[in-house]
Order: structure tokens, then C-alpha cells, then sequence
């Protein structure tokens, strides 16, 4: 068996870093030599693996885990392939990943020496894929709750502005509905009076008698 060895700080804290090694359809994402992984069940995935220019092909399983502490997973069929990884929290947003790769390469590498070359550049590209992968997607998450946060603001700003109106009163509302129905006057305005009828000119008022010729 060919082993490799190496480790790196990834900016998140160690319960992401974790999450993110649980799931298989992450791992063509930042694991190079990869053509494909699909999900069989929440713990097993179908791999094809370009190794040295070879093609692998075999199922993969995770085999033993602890959480935000350790990973494990290997091929169940195919050539045998082997990953450990081991996480340290270095701060409460950093994380050290330890990892270490096993293969049995006689069938794909022509010498043991090649073989351990190969796997060590590979590992420390997976590592350095796996921490932009971390660290672009944490990025991600924090730039669109920076950009739902306005919004919630907005939102609750105006709800304030609303409460802060005040509220028209009772008598208000009435008199409101009144006027819509022509049940009220303008302001201050008194009702008009109907003309007198004809012929009633009121007491003080008297009609003019006829002229006489006395009064010439």
C-alpha cells in the first residue's frame, strides 16, 4: 500500500469543515482526478478515479466517523483506497485538516516510488481544493445574509413608521362616512332656506295701495 501524508488551516470553524467532508457530491468539487461520484445512499458513492492517468472504479463508503473530530472512508470494491481525516480546532474560525491517503497502486503505477509522487501531489491539491471550496462557500453564506439583513430593516422601519401614524378617532371615521353619503354640510355652512311662498311677505311688509286722485 502507498501512503501519503499532509494537512491544512482552513478559515471555518471545525463543524463546517466536517459537514462538508459528509457529504460525497462535494468531493468532485475539490478533489482533483475525480470524473465522477454519485450518491448511492447517505454514507456510499459510486467513484470513478483518474489515478496517474489510470481509470478506478469502485464503490466508497464511509466507514467510521466522529463528529467535528473524524472521517473515514474506503473502496469496497476495485483497487483498495483508503482516506483519514482528522480535524483540530485552531480557533473558533479555523481549522487544521490531517489527512492521510492509502492506495494499493501496483496494478495502475509502474513503481512504488511513482506511486507515493503521485499521491502526494494529489493529496495536497485535494487539501488546497477542499479549503477554497470551505472557505468560497462560507464566503457565500455570510454575503447573502449581509444582504437579507437591509431588508429585514427596511421592513421592520416601516412597520414602525406605520405604528407611529396616528390613528383617526371615532368621531373622525363618522363624520367621514356621512359626507361620503351628502348627510353633511361643508364646514360651517348653514343649510340653506327655502324661498317664502308666494303672497306671504312676512309681517312687515305690506303691499303699495292703489293711488287716488286726492293724492294728485
Amino acid at each position: 500500500m502507498s501512503t501519503a501524508r499532509d494537512s491544512i488551516e482552513v478559515a471555518v470553524p471545525v463543524a463546517v469543515a466536517y459537514e462538508q467532508l459528509t457529504h460525497f457530491e462535494n468531493y468532485p468539487q475539490f478533489m482533483s482526478g475525480v470524473m465522477s461520484m454519485a450518491p448511492i445512499d447517505a454514507s456510499t458513492a459510486h467513484v470513478v478515479l483518474d489515478i496517474g492517468g489510470n481509470r478506478a472504479e469502485f464503490d466508497a463508503r464511509i466507514t467510521e466517523t466522529r463528529t467535528d473530530e473524524f472521517l473515514c472512508w474506503e473502496a469496497t470494491d476495485g483497487p483498495q483506497v483508503m482516506e483519514a481525516l482528522r480535524l483540530e480546532p485552531v480557533a473558533d474560525d479555523m481549522t487544521r485538516v490531517i489527512a492521510e491517503l492509502q492506495i494499493d497502486a501496483r496494478e495502475l503505477m509502474p513503481t512504488e516510488q511513482h506511486a507515493v509522487e503521485i499521491l502526494n501531489r494529489r493529496l495536497r491539491s485535494d487539501l488546497k481544493g477542499f479549503k477554497r471550496f470551505c472557505e468560497e462557500s462560507a464566503a457565500r453564506d455570510m454575503a447573502a445574509e449581509t444582504t437579507s439583513a437591509p431588508d429585514m430593516a427596511t421592513a421592520s422601519a416601516e412597520e414602525t413608521s406605520d405604528e407611529a401614524k396616528p390613528r383617526p378617532s371615532p368621531a373622525t371615521i363618522a363624520r367621514g362616512i356621512a359626507s361620503a353619503s351628502g348627510l353633511t354640510h361643508a364646514t360651517n355652512e348653514r343649510p340653506a332656506q327655502p324661498a317664502p311662498p308666494t303672497g306671504n311677505l312676512g309681517p312687515m311688509q305690506h303691499p303699495a295701495r292703489p293711488r287716488q286722485e286726492h293724492d294728485l
